[in-house]
């Protein structure tokens, strides 16, 4: 029998302006919306409180951690200390909500920033958690206005050498480091595609790796498909690809569907 072991992570959005819908939730069903994603095969619960979908405004840091404080203590006293650690992310650039939120029991933070505050940096590197640092050029709010690159996987692994530089420095262990190019990050399709056929160049600095593709709008300039509601399946596809390469993580919004990719993929691939 072969084996497949990517993680599947979930994304969860305590917002109100995500881009795809099935993602948010309301803090009244917070609880019952992780447990059933980790019943439907999730490994890791991704949780966000501030839109970083294209053109999207920034929320105050006050903000973010209101939205979060109460569900995420809700689901700790729900599933234990130790699983909350080993089950949650928090999905946040911000020092001070990353902070707070590993002071809570939090075991691992997914940076779209790539690290660049060294708050952050060091209050992963204090807690001994988990870092996903992530490529974006920009910010959300201007970062898909007119992207340019030279060489855009060189640039990108570039960026994720100088950024692990960083997080080392701060004291974070190479284990617990976590790369992600940014697909739809300040990327055009061509750029997006660029980055999802060469899996291999980012494979070959040995730090675990993590795609998010899931329903995201390069699959709209691929196959005309406007509604968010119409791009599961074309990610399945793509996840199927993505374990094939051997990729550690993928980030998706349909869980229970990643699931049964991982359990064919013991069987056949």
């Amino acid at each position: 029998m072969k084996t497949s072991g990517f993680q599947i992570w979930a994304v969860l959005n305590l917002t109100p302006d995500s881009f795809y819908p099935g993602s948010r939730v309301d803090s009244g069903d917070f609880v019952k919306r992780c447990l059933q994603c980790l019943s439907d095969g999730a490994d890791v619960l991704d949780i966000g409180a501030e839109s970083t979908r294209p053109f999207s405004d920034p929320v105050s840091a006050e903000e973010e951690w209101h939205r979060l404080n109460q569900p995420l203590s809700d689901l700790k006293t729900e599933i234990g200390a130790d699983e909350f650690r080993r089950r949650v992310s928090i999905d946040t650039y911000k020092g001070g909500t990353a902070r707070k939120a590993l002071e809570l029991g939090a075991g691992i933070i997914n940076d779209v920033g790539g690290g660049q505050s060294p708050e952050l940096l060091q209050a992963v590197a204090e807690y001994k958690a988990g870092i996903v640092l992530m490529h974006c050029r920009g910010n959300p709010k201007e970062m898909q206005v007119n992207p340019v690159y030279d060489d855009v996987v060189g640039e990108v692994l570039a960026f994720l050498q100088d950024r692990t530089a960083a997080a080392l420095e701060h004291g974070i262990a190479p284990q617990n480091i976590i790369w992600d190019c940014g697909i739809g990050f300040g990327k055009t399709l061509d750029h997006n595609l660029a980055l999802l056929n060469s899996v291999g160049r980012f494979q070959e600095a040995g730090y675990r790796l993590l795609y998010g593709i899931s329903r995201k709008s390069f699959i709209d300039k691929m196959l005309n498909l406007p509604d968010v509601a119409l791009r599961r399946d074309p990610s399945m596809i793509l996840h199927t690809i993505l374990a094939a390469k051997g990729v550690d993580i993928l980030r998706v919004h349909d869980v229970a569907e990643t699931a049964m990719i991982r359990e064919i993929l013991k069987y056949v691939g």
